[in-house]
């Protein structure tokens, strides 16, 4: 029996290479027929912003019906989740490719304290959510409070 040196970072590797082939996978299974097919949750893609002292949360949302989306905010907790539905096939047309996803998403982003949910508010264009967080960086900004050495007590 030859004694082989453990090598940990071609095990890195060789575990890296075995997780992007199971992911790769978890996104396009095969069907029935050969046809590939998209059962796994999507999440959309967001990019949060400075303006000002706002905070702007923009989501990518091609598709979606604006009024199945719910953005709520619990415990300092700001939460964008809805749903894009599959687009059934029709008995006249077959997919040659599809590799739209859908399902349902979540996506969470903790507020900095003080900031007001009242004042939060939403617009939807394009495809594009914008959820405007006011003065969000402002009440984020650490709290300065002098206190004086008193004469009072003797």
């Amino acid at each position: 029996m030859a004694i082989m040196r453990w090598d940990p970072f071609g095990e890195m590797l060789r575990m890296q290479r075995d997780m992007d082939r199971i992911f790769s996978r978890m996104g396009s299974g095969e069907g029935r027929s050969g046809e590939t097919t998209s059962a796994v949750a999507w999440m959309p893609k967001i990019d949060v912003k400075t303006k000002g002292d706002d905070i702007v949360v923009r989501a990518e949302l091609p598709g979606i019906d604006p009024a199945g989306v719910d953005i709520e905010v619990t415990d300092g907790v700001l939460t964008i989740r809805g749903e894009r539905k599959v687009e059934e096939e029709r008995e006249d047309e077959g997919w040659l490719i599809r590799e739209s996803s859908w399902g349902t998403f979540e996506r969470s982003m903790v507020l900095p304290e003080g900031v007001d949910p009242g004042a939060i508010s939403a617009d939807y264009a394009d495809g594009i959510l914008e959820v405007h967080v006011p003065k969000a960086l402002e009440a984020a900004k650490p709290k300065t409070t002098k206190i004086a050495i008193g004469g009072g007590a003797e």
